[in-house]
């Protein structure tokens, strides 16, 4: 995905059943990005829990701090009018 000058949320994820979750961020681009995890109560109104950058050819780990029923990532060019192109995974493990 390309990223902007203004935070784009991602798909929303439920994790309220899931023991241990992750996102892999990417960044394949010339410029570093900002990356924000956000939660949820209701899959509407969203928290920013954790937020840092993402160099340019580096891969960034996130993992929430706080936790709510509902997750997502948004991300942002760190630079006015400097996108770039990130790569993006959810990944998590449940216990049965």
């Amino acid at each position: 995905m390309q990223t902007t000058d203004t935070f784009m949320p991602l798909p929303t994820q439920v994790t309220s059943q899931l023991t241990v979750y992750s996102y892999a961020v990417i960044n394949e681009g010339d410029a570093p990005a900002v990356v924000q995890v956000q939660v949820g109560p209701d899959g509407k109104n969203f928290a920013s829990d954790v937020e840092e950058i993402v160099p340019p050819g580096e891969t960034g780990v996130f993992a929430v701090a706080r936790f709510l029923r509902f997750t997502r990532l948004a991300v942002r060019s760190k630079n006015e009018s400097c996108p770039t192109t990130l790569s993006i995974y959810f990944q998590a493990q449940a216990m049965r």
